[in-house]
């Protein structure tokens, strides 16, 4: 299976956002333009969706897998969601991003990965 489009917008999503997340947490003023961080981190996250949607073959992942890149996307949305709400939990929202998009790439990676990994057994 490939998924190099998809790998390559979840990592611009996941620089895209540390670098975000870090200038809010350092930075208060930046607080007032969450709504726009928010809604740039949404759009590459529906970017990524799309990419998956695109190269995601019907068939060729069992269900348990497909549902667990489902979860991760859903969670990254959720994480960035987050931050639009009053009194955020900046670092427990970046955690729990990260505990969805890392483990996704890292899986993403082993997709294409698997028919090597099939040849030498």
């Amino acid at each position: 299976m490939q998924t190099l489009a998809t790998q390559v917008k979840l990592r611009r999503l996941i620089r895209t956002s540390a670098q975000d997340w870090g200038r809010l947490a350092s930075d208060p003023l930046e607080r007032v333009r969450v709504g726009s961080v928010a809604d740039r981190l949404l759009g590459l996250s529906g970017e990524v969706r799309e990419a998956w949607r695109r190269e995601s073959q019907p068939g060729a992942l069992e269900e348990p897998l497909r549902l667990y890149v489902s979860e991760s996307l859903r969670s990254i949305d959720l994480a960035i969601a987050g931050l639009q709400q009053r009194g955020a939990d900046l670092e427990l929202l970046r955690g729990d991003f990260e505990a969805a998009a890392l483990p996704l790439e890292v899986f993403l990676r082993g997709l294409d990965a698997e028919p090597a990994l099939q040849r030498s057994a």
